[in-house]
């Protein structure tokens, strides 16, 4: 089959859909930074695409018109980055009844990584949105040209073409000082990523007192017992029937977001940084907002896990699920993840789960703590979960059903 990948965003996600495409045998193109004629006149079979509901539908719809002229129409598969009903900005359930019937004439599907989500927006009638977990894959594919550079975007690329080259993804620096970013973090406890969301305005949800009352009753509840996901909680909240209200979800989303998310990355970092002091290495926007000193965000730092004695996680801003970019990210670049135990934890750490994963802020320092005096124990781990994430996450296992899925 033939797969054009395009969109903007993560586009590291699609580095990897990209070279696990070509690895069964597919032919794959990065359509990126944009979509050029010269790449699309020919047949192709599905697009998957990053923020589609961002493009207007018009151009969506003379896009897939053209494509089909040389054949047939192609699926389309949408890759939620967010929570669905915040990417498609429908506020009520005609809004969403329209945009489902839109996606069904238009062969559009909805991948979303997080269960929850998917289930929140199937109960609120989305009714061509999925769930799979997105994966890793070791490689990133390039192609030679005639002048010996390698492209890694507007090429079509299959196992068939003699210039095709094969990297392993963390090599994949870009332009930042990777030697600049190792000795920053070298050795040190890292946690790269948000505090307080630039994406998140202070709006009505913030002032409204129902919204209040529900995000703390859910948030009480998740941080008591993290096993839940946030649909399981609202559930037991007696919020089922509000959870199908679209409108109400989007504001609740943003201010569960602050609640619950940036609480928890607010008090794992407090409590790590009184532990650990300067061997806790913290960057990010948005800190200074919750009281704790961060470095500036550096994308020389990304490239840099590997040295790190151990990369943190504190969950996701969007989804209720401990598989998702960043996480896989540091998987890629050879990182030691140590995250949160929540909900679905075990499925990214698998039988390392006990040693990687800790409940609170008490725990997260007993965890790192054992890890900090034993590196040759900690290089040991860091290569088991490697394997052991590599093999269970694999991207090469979960495309097939998200292909199958698109050929029913």
């Amino acid at each position: 089959m033939r797969f054009l990948l395009c969109g903007h965003g993560t586009s590291e996600v699609l580095w990897s859909l990209h070279a696990a495409l070509i690895d069964l045998g597919h032919e794959s193109v990065l359509a990126l930074p944009d979509i050029s004629q010269d790449i699309i006149d020919r047949p192709i079979d599905a697009l998957l695409v990053l923020n589609l509901f961002q493009i207007p539908r018009d151009t969506i719809e003379m896009l897939l018109a053209y494509v089909a002229s040389f054949g047939k129409r192609p699926a389309v598969v949408h890759i939620c980055l967010n929570h669905p009903v915040e990417e498609i900005g429908a506020r009520t359930v005609e809004e969403i009844r329209e945009i489902d019937q839109w996606m069904d004439r238009q062969s559009v599907f909805m991948w979303c990584m997080c269960p929850a989500a998917a289930q929140q927006a199937n109960r609120m009638g989305l009714s061509r949105i999925f769930y799979e977990p997105l994966g890793v894959h070791r490689w990133i594919y390039t192609a030679r040209s005639a002048d010996g550079t390698s492209d890694l975007y507007k090429r079509w690329m299959s196992l068939n073409d003699t210039g095709l080259v094969r990297h392993p993804y963390a090599a994949m620096k870009g332009e930042a000082d990777a030697a600049e970013g190792e000795a920053l973090v070298r050795n040190r406890i890292l946690y790269l990523g948000q505090g307080w969301p630039e994406h998140i305005p202070t709006g009505p949800e913030f002032s409204d007192q129902s919204i209040s009352v529900a995000t703390a009753t859910v948030a009480g509840f998740m941080m008591e017992r993290p096993e839940l996901n946030r649909i399981q909680a609202m559930d037991l909240c007696g919020l089922a029937e509000r959870s199908a209200d679209p409108g109400w979800i989007l504001r609740f989303n943003r201010a569960f977001t602050i609640a619950f998310s940036v609480e928890n990355r607010r008090r794992f970092s407090a409590a790590i940084r009184r532990a650990f002091g300067e061997t806790f290495s913290l960057w990010g926007n948005g800190w200074e907002r919750l009281g704790i000193d961060a470095g500036p965000v550096s994308s020389a730092l990304r490239n840099a896990y590997g040295s790190a004695a151990a990369c943190l996680d504190f969950g996701s801003l969007a989804y209720d699920t401990a598989v998702f970019p960043r996480t896989l990210e540091i998987i890629k670049r050879n990182g030691l993840l140590v995250g949160w135990r929540h909900t679905d934890a075990a499925q990214l750490f698998g039988p390392h789960e006990q040693e990687l994963t800790f409940i609170d802020e008490a725990d997260a320092v007993r965890v790192l703590a054992r890890l900090a005096v034993d590196p040759d124990h900690r290089e040991k781990l860091r290569k088991a979960h490697l394997n052991w994430a590599y093999e269970s996450l694999a991207l090469t296992g979960i495309l097939p059903r998200i292909i199958a899925r698109m050929q029913t």
